[in-house]
């Protein structure tokens, strides 16, 4: 995977996110904590469409690789769950991948909820599979997040300890650092084959970067490669 097109990918995100804003603003409507450049979607597109052309660069042919309709899948605790990247291949599930982001300025009050969305769709999904909605092939699951680089972000401390002791490893943690802790987890679990977690400010070149390279974008993709394999997909035919 080319990187220079995974960082252009990342910097679209921000300018696409700016943009949507810009557009909540002349419009007259408000939103707090930067929420209407969120709402507006599209945000992620670029690194969407980047995903997207893994499979079809394997030779999964257009219409199996779905990233803007036709993408909701059944679910057991719902009727359907909307994914950001599906693919499919002779009527079966191949993948299915979702990309989420993170920024500020309050990274306390949604930290949780990304925690409950990421696990809760793979749990949906895979009792989905199980009772036979999804096909006999046992479906790839990815999952993608970018997290903005700040202040509220990188900076450590020690979560409320509540009514029993937390786990050690969230101890003199930022919420960069617990993210990573659940990157590697969902996986560690078995809930997603692979995950992918990035951080960027949202100043114009700013560093791209990739905490740990176990839940970088080059393992994430190289995962897709070997269940690409898996499938047996055709190659392309090289020119």
């Amino acid at each position: 995977m080319d990187q220079q097109a995974f960082e252009e990918a990342i910097r679209s995100s921000w300018a696409v996110r700016e943009s949507q804003a810009a557009k909540k603003l002349l419009s007259g409507k408000t939103d707090t904590g930067g929420r209407g450049a969120v709402t507006g979607g599209a945000h992620l597109d670029a690194l969407t469409e980047l995903l997207a052309n893994v499979f079809r660069d394997a030779g999964f042919p257009p219409d199996a690789v779905r990233c803007k309709s036709g993408i909701e899948l059944p679910g057991y605790f719902r009727p359907t769950k909307q994914w950001d990247l599906v693919v499919l291949h002779e009527e079966e599930l191949v993948a299915a991948i979702e990309l989420k982001s993170h920024v500020g300025p309050s990274f306390g009050n949604n930290f949780n909820n990304r925690n409950e969305e990421a696990i809760g769709s793979a749990v949906d999904l895979w009792r989905a599979y199980e009772h036979g909605l999804l096909g006999r092939l046992r479906p790839w699951l990815g999952y993608v997040l970018l997290v903005e680089e700040a202040k509220g972000s990188t900076r450590k401390g020690r979560p409320r300890s509540g009514t029993l002791p937390i786990d050690p490893a969230f101890s003199d943690t930022s919420y960069l650092d617990r993210y990573a802790i659940l990157c590697k987890r969902l996986v560690d679990a078995g809930l997603y084959d692979a995950t992918c977690l990035v951080t960027s400010s949202r100043e114009p070149d700013a560093p791209i970067r990739q905490p740990d390279p176990e839940i970088g974008f080059a393992a994430f993709v190289g995962s897709i490669a070997a269940r690409i394999e898996k499938v047996g997909v055709p190659r392309p035919r090289l020119n």
